[in-house]
């Protein structure tokens, strides 16, 4: 894996107040804000995409029950050429002495799965959906 973090993605206990926040410290356009009903994606012009999303969800999605020591605060996405890059990295870090912790899946997000480093600490694959 040629090591590429293309996204950061925050846990927040609040949503609207940790969107107000980095509204005002960020000097960002508008057009390059995302929002959902459950985050706020900013698209940094010079680095990766900076996502704010609510800390017990982030457990969730990656596997883990929030009330957990080491629930993750914070994962790091890897973005993948293809499906079968996500897999390929799944045996790697199996190999490496990392565990999966939600198997490889298709979601809304694309071809995804993730993964703990030897420390605990969480990552995400993933592998973009094909344009249409």
């Amino acid at each position: 894996m040629q090591p590429s973090i293309a996204i950061i993605t925050i846990g927040v206990d609040d949503l609207e107040r940790a969107f107000a926040f980095y509204r005002a410290l960020f000097e960002i356009a508008d057009d390059q804000i995302g929002a959902g009903e459950d985050h706020v994606a900013f698209f940094l012009p010079s680095g990766p995409s900076f996502v704010l999303f609510p800390r017990e969800q982030i457990a969730r999605t990656a596997g883990k029950d929030p009330a957990s020591a080491g629930a993750p605060g914070f994962v790091l996405s890897h973005q993948a050429q293809s499906p079968a890059e996500v897999d390929d990295i799944l045996r790697r870090v199996l190999v490496a002495g990392g565990a999966i912790v939600t198997d490889a899946a298709q979601t809304e997000w694309g071809y995804s799965a993730y993964f703990e480093d030897s420390e605990g600490n969480v990552w995400e694959l993933m592998a973009q959906p094909a344009a249409n």
